[in-house]
């Protein structure tokens, strides 16, 4: 016995220098199950919330409060939905949101806005995927570079005069966001600079929007990183 534990003392140093090497590649092969698990599984997704019925639809991009600095924005991020929707196959039939918005900004006052449904009848369609624009910005809380979105979107239906999605029990639309990527600071020296990022925000929160309604990836890998040239 006496040997035996003379032998596991002079053995020590060794042994622990193997268990350690076991550990080191029990670490780095953790480093490489995300990896290997995103090749053989795919990347993680989240269903549609909600399925859209197959008619004449309008995106309407409202913004009551004036967050947006131009008009032509609503226009971007409804056009974004529209084409996202079109090309998933999920709606066979679109109208221009910038037809839904001249009728809301000729008819409609502070004091009197139009019915939701009053819009989408006038241009002739079924469904108004409905977007209110909550937050809107160029940067984030201590000047970093990096714009967000926010906003709430209903679906109603013309004829009936009713909310689809979200359940008419809930108060508020469905919230959705987005946070782009660090831009460059470049950007913000200019005019033109400024409304490359509006555009591509707008487009991204569009996007958002548009994902509400079919099955899509949690985060396109790297969205998050590095800075958009």
């Amino acid at each position: 016995m006496k040997n035996i534990l003379l032998k596991i003392k002079f053995h020590a140093p060794r042994i622990a220098s193997i268990l350690a090497w076991i550990a080191g590649i029990a670490l780095v092969s953790c480093n490489y199950l995300v990896p290997a698990s995103y090749i053989i599984d795919g990347p993680p997704s989240i269903d549609a919330q909600y399925t859209l019925p197959d008619r004449k639809t309008v995106v309407f991009v409202d913004d009551r409060t004036n967050i947006l600095s131009r008009t032509q924005l609503r226009a971007v991020i409804g056009d974004k939905v529209s084409t996202d929707l079109m090309k998933k196959g999920l709606v066979s039939d679109t109208i221009a949101t910038r037809d839904a918005i001249a009728i809301a900004r000729k008819d409609e006052t502070a004091d009197k806005p139009i019915p939701i449904s009053e819009i989408g009848q006038r241009v002739g369609a079924d469904t108004i995927i409905y977007v209110q624009i909550e937050d809107f910005v160029l940067s984030a809380p201590g000047g970093m570079a990096r714009p967000s979105a926010q906003a709430t979107v209903k679906v109603i239906d013309v004829s009936g005069r009713s909310r689809l999605y979200p359940a008419p029990s809930e108060l508020k639309g469905q919230p959705v966001a987005t946070s782009m990527r660090e831009v460059s600071e470049d950007l913000y020296q200019s005019t033109a600079g400024r409304r490359q990022i509006e555009d591509i925000l707008a487009a991204e929160i569009g996007a958002e929007v548009a994902k509400l309604f079919y099955k899509h990836e949690v985060t396109e890998l790297g969205k998050n990183l590095g800075i958009r040239k």
